[in-house]
């Protein structure tokens, strides 16, 4: 089947009316002479000032945020995918808080992370790690990306190198230094990369990064759902929660019950939560996330958490979401984390609990 590479970015219309006041010409005529003199006073009015905001011209794919004249120019790259340790001593990441969309992902027990970057640099990313099967099927959603990784067992690498809408930018396809070993971190928790090392590697006419969501305008509220605190859920064997912040007008995760940190970015936060329930095949050494179909969703986004299915004919073609009432469902601008969820795990957390979370 053909894959779809079209780009679903909106052009917004924009034009700058700038206005002028001009003052008359025409001299007073002087004051006729009386026998006491008149002392006349001139109040000139200052001129106007304007102030030139950035006008947006288009929408980043991966975030549906708008996108001004100065940063259009990154638009034109691909996506780029980077795998993700998320073992306790991987703690803190770098990297999660610049990307547009992480996944996080079922491995042996714990889980991976996927995290993708298009509209934002991330100067270190990390730690790295190695690919595995589920990643191709979930990296046709974006294109045609780069692909960031640290190595895999032969069966996986195989795959991976077989399929024809991945470049790959592993570390040992690219130079020594695009890739390296962090101070203060200890092996395996201490490789990191950056997005300016990883892009130089893009190819002549790869195209930009496909889009996988639908979005609200920026000022749009969400309607859709009900209000509810935060969701907690487990990948493999790493229990997470998602809050929500009225103050941030974001979702704040924790993982293992703590504040989900990233260095020097303070803790991991998103605009949408999209827990997309999938079934894993493989067994547990080799658990592979089949993330074509159609499933049970649940979205936390604008402080409610909405209902649905998600859809996707193939591997190669786009994914849908759609509410129970039949409604595509719209996501908020900004970041979005996807949790490929074993089946149903997630549940609505309580008042008490979110608030002991966000307090705590």
């Amino acid at each position: 089947m053909t894959r779809s590479t079209r780009i679903l970015t909106s052009l917004l219309a924009a034009a700058i009316v700038a206005g002028g006041c001009g003052g008359d010409d025409k001299k007073s005529e002087p004051a006729p002479t009386t026998a006491a003199s008149t002392t006349t006073t001139s109040t000139t009015a200052a001129a106007p000032t304007t102030t030139t905001e950035p006008v947006p011209v288009a929408t980043a794919p991966l975030t549906g945020m708008p996108i001004d004249e100065a940063t259009l120019a990154r638009l034109a790259r691909p996506a780029l995918a980077v795998k993700l340790d998320n073992a306790a001593g991987a703690m803190p990441h770098e990297g999660l808080n610049e990307a547009d969309i992480v996944w996080e992902i079922k491995v042996e027990g714990i889980s991976r992370l996927m995290a993708v970057f298009h509209s934002t640099d991330s100067s270190e990313i990390g730690p790295t790690r190695s690919a595995r099967y589920s990643d191709p099927p979930i990296l046709a959603l974006l294109g045609k990306p780069l692909f960031g990784w640290s190595g895999a067992n032969e069966g996986v690498s195989r795959d991976v190198y077989r399929s024809d809408w991945i470049v790959n930018v592993n570390w040992d396809r690219v130079k020594n230094s695009d890739y390296f070993r962090k101070k203060g971190r200890k092996a395996p928790h201490n490789l990191f990369t950056s997005t300016a090392a990883l892009w130089a590697y893009t190819e002549p006419d790869q195209p930009t990064a496909q889009q996988v969501f639908q979005y609200r305008e920026v000022a749009e509220p969400n309607t859709a759902g009900l209000p509810v605190p935060g969701a907690s859920l487990s990948v493999g064997d790493t229990p997470s929660s998602w809050v929500w912040d009225a103050a941030g007008n974001q979702w704040l995760r924790w993982q293992y019950g703590k504040r989900h940190m990233n260095e020097g970015a303070g803790q991991s936060n998103a605009a949408n939560v999209v827990i997309q329930e999938v079934q894993y095949k493989g067994g547990s050494k080799t658990p592979t996330a089949k993330t074509d179909g159609s499933g049970r969703v649940l979205v936390l986004t604008g402080g409610n958490l909405i209902e649905g299915t998600w859809n996707r004919p193939s591997q190669l073609e786009p994914m849908t979401l759609t509410a129970a009432d039949g409604q595509p469902i719209r996501l908020t601008p900004g970041r979005t984390w996807v949790e490929l969820t074993p089946g149903t795990t997630a549940k609505v957390l309580s008042p008490e609990v979110a608030a002991g979370l966000l307090n705590g």
